[in-house]
């Protein structure tokens, strides 16, 4: 049986390439999503236990970045780019400690955990990501598959820093899809008085 290689308009793609590929298309498409999202819809929630659009946003930066900097390289939390960038000193809201394993990135937040996260305007937001998403990208380009290849610091050594980096990516992945979601409703009206 023959392999059919993965072949990309730009040529055939190592691991880290495809990995770059997605960081890239996400940044795209989310700021493309963004484009007609006004500051009520960036704000708005289905319902009180439903996060909006800037939280998902924001846990979507967050995520990626605990991810890479504490669990893959096992840096210090004063190395994640919320912090070391002043996202939390400028705004105010230094989330180290909350929710799972004090992650400080939405997962297993309590209700009131969520609504304390401020109303970040969508220009924040998307600096944000985007200084996440370029610090793991220029990771990548500089750091060999054999590096990446090494158990990363978090989840007890299972997983790779590669393997781990792609959890979050993909988990980033899946929330693009929960924003056009919560478009798509606040557009149709189902939801709104």
């Amino acid at each position: 049986m023959s392999m059919t290689k993965l072949v990309h308009p730009h040529g055939e793609l190592s691991g880290t390439e495809v990995m770059i590929d997605y960081l890239d298309d996400n940044l795209r498409r989310l700021n493309r999503y963004l484009e007609e999202v006004n500051v009520e819809l960036l704000h708005w929630q289905l319902d009180p236990e439903s996060t909006s659009i800037a939280v998902q946003i924001w846990h979507m930066g967050r995520i990626l970045d605990v991810f890479f900097t504490r669990l893959a390289l096992g840096r210090p939390s004063d190395e994640e780019c919320w912090i070391r960038l002043g996202w939390a000193a400028e705004t105010g809201y230094d989330p180290r400690g909350l929710g799972r394993d004090g992650w400080g990135s939405l997962n297993e937040y309590t209700l009131e955990e969520t609504a304390a996260i401020p109303k970040f305007s969508k220009a924040l937001l998307l600096d944000f990501i985007a200084a996440v998403y370029d610090t793991v990208r220029t990771h990548l380009q500089s750091t060999s598959m054999t590096e990446l290849a090494q158990p990363g610091v978090g989840f007890e050594g299972k997983f790779t820093q590669y393997q781990i980096i792609s959890m979050a990516l993909m988990d980033n992945v899946r929330h693009l899809g929960e924003i056009r979601l919560v478009q798509s409703l606040w557009a149709r009206n189902y939801y709104r008085e």
